[in-house]
Protein backbone atom coordinates (compact mmCIF):
# COMPACT_ATOMS: atom_id res chain seq x y z
CA UNK A 1 0.00 0.00 0.00
CA UNK A 2 2.87 2.35 0.83
CA UNK A 3 5.30 2.07 -2.30
CA UNK A 4 2.75 3.67 -5.06
CA UNK A 5 2.87 7.02 -3.34
CA UNK A 6 5.76 7.10 -1.14
CA UNK A 7 8.17 4.92 -3.34
CA UNK A 8 10.31 2.15 -2.31
CA UNK A 9 12.81 4.60 -0.59
CA UNK A 10 9.90 6.50 0.75
CA UNK A 11 11.43 9.52 -0.30
CA UNK A 12 7.44 10.85 -1.80
CA UNK A 13 8.54 9.71 -5.22
CA UNK A 14 6.07 7.08 -6.06
CA UNK A 15 4.69 5.87 -9.02
CA UNK A 16 1.10 7.73 -8.49
CA UNK A 17 2.87 10.88 -7.35
CA UNK A 18 5.12 10.96 -10.46
CA UNK A 19 1.31 10.60 -12.38
CA UNK A 20 0.41 14.09 -10.62
CA UNK A 21 -1.30 13.46 -7.69
CA UNK A 22 -0.08 15.19 -5.03
CA UNK A 23 3.38 13.89 -3.59
CA UNK A 24 3.38 12.66 0.21
CA UNK A 25 6.03 13.60 2.52
CA UNK A 26 9.43 12.22 2.18
CA UNK A 27 10.14 10.02 5.15
CA UNK A 28 13.54 11.28 4.82
CA UNK A 29 12.52 14.87 6.27
CA UNK A 30 13.57 15.65 9.56
CA UNK A 31 10.01 16.16 11.02
CA UNK A 32 8.95 12.28 10.49
CA UNK A 33 12.49 11.33 11.62
CA UNK A 34 12.52 12.57 14.63
CA UNK A 35 8.34 12.45 15.07
CA UNK A 36 7.08 9.69 17.24
CA UNK A 37 6.51 6.26 16.11
CA UNK A 38 3.09 7.08 17.29
CA UNK A 39 2.49 9.37 14.85
CA UNK A 40 3.42 7.45 12.11
CA UNK A 41 1.36 4.40 13.38
CA UNK A 42 -1.51 7.25 13.75
CA UNK A 43 -1.62 8.28 9.98
CA UNK A 44 -1.61 4.91 9.06
CA UNK A 45 -4.83 4.00 10.98
CA UNK A 46 -6.81 7.36 10.45
CA UNK A 47 -5.34 9.22 7.40
CA UNK A 48 -3.77 12.41 6.87
CA UNK A 49 -4.07 15.19 4.41
CA UNK A 50 -4.86 13.38 1.24
CA UNK A 51 -3.66 9.71 2.75
CA UNK A 52 -7.06 7.62 3.43
CA UNK A 53 -6.71 5.46 6.58
CA UNK A 54 -5.76 2.29 6.23
CA UNK A 55 -6.68 0.51 9.60
CA UNK A 56 -9.30 -1.59 7.29
CA UNK A 57 -6.38 -2.70 5.53
CA UNK A 58 -3.77 -3.53 7.67
CA UNK A 59 -4.15 -4.97 11.11
CA UNK A 60 -2.59 -3.50 14.22
CA UNK A 61 0.74 -5.96 14.10
CA UNK A 62 1.12 -5.19 10.76
CA UNK A 63 1.07 -0.54 11.15
CA UNK A 64 4.03 -1.32 14.17
CA UNK A 65 6.13 -3.69 11.25
CA UNK A 66 5.68 -0.69 9.20
CA UNK A 67 6.43 1.98 11.54
CA UNK A 68 9.71 -0.13 12.11
CA UNK A 69 10.59 -0.76 8.74
CA UNK A 70 10.10 3.10 8.06
CA UNK A 71 12.66 3.66 11.04
CA UNK A 72 15.18 1.52 9.18
CA UNK A 73 14.59 2.93 6.14
CA UNK A 74 14.97 6.45 7.53
CA UNK A 75 18.23 5.05 8.87
CA UNK A 76 19.38 3.64 5.63
CA UNK A 77 19.66 7.41 4.57
CA UNK A 78 20.88 9.28 7.87
CA UNK A 79 23.09 6.61 9.95
CA UNK A 80 26.07 8.76 11.32
CA UNK A 81 29.68 7.22 10.04
CA UNK A 82 30.30 6.81 13.64
CA UNK A 83 27.96 4.05 13.50
CA UNK A 84 29.69 2.25 10.86
CA UNK A 85 32.38 -0.39 11.15
CA UNK A 86 36.03 0.94 10.48
CA UNK A 87 35.87 -1.11 6.94
CA UNK A 88 32.35 0.17 6.50
CA UNK A 89 33.47 3.60 7.17
CA UNK A 90 36.46 2.72 4.56
CA UNK A 91 34.31 1.82 1.63
CA UNK A 92 32.73 5.31 1.78
CA UNK A 93 36.22 6.90 1.29
CA UNK A 94 37.38 10.27 2.56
Amino acid sequence: YCAPCHSRLGDGDGMVARRGFPAPPSFHTARLRQAPDSHLFAVMTHGYGAMYPYADRITVEDRWAITAYIRALQLSQHAPATALSGPERQRLGP
